[in-house]
């Protein structure tokens, strides 16, 4: 039976709830991932930013009557990731199958699980990780 530890992404990078948007967004595009778990400096696993998360900034200041697009955007630049932030994670363990994450994928409408093992986050399963596992390998 295939897990999360075997299909998982072990090289987790995670932000700070205080890190700017700008930040956050630059290291989605930088490091060609679609999202990275929120840690605080106290109990840990705070959220998740995804760049669903960004398009719902996106999609907002194209609303925006009072602002224009851009300045509506250059504002949202500097929050914090915290005030953006997916705060309803679901987390896995390192032992969840396959077949309970695409369940979660689909039922959760979640993209992005991070793993985690006595509260420690040890890696991350993404959509791409799923895909990559159930069809590169079969």
């Amino acid at each position: 039976m295939i897990s999360a530890k075997d299909i998982m992404t072990d090289e987790v990078i995670v932000i700070y709830e205080d890190m700017k948007i700008r930040e956050a967004a630059h290291l989605m595009l930088r490091n060609r991932v679609s999202g990275f778990p929120v840690v605080n400096k106290g109990i840990g696993l705070a959220g998740i930013i995804t760049m669903t998360d960004l398009f719902r900034i996106i999609d907002q200041a194209s609303h925006d009557t009072k602002e224009g697009f851009q300045e509506h955007i250059n504002k949202c630049k500097d929050l914090p990731v915290a005030q953006v932030m997916t705060k309803d994670v679901v987390s896995i363990q390192l032992d969840t199958s396959l077949n309970e994450i695409v369940h979660l994928l689909v039922t959760e409408n979640k993209h992005t699980f991070p793993v985690v093992d006595n509260k420690r986050i040890v890696g991350i399963v993404s959509r791409h990780d799923i895909l990559n596992a159930i069809f590169a390998y079969s």
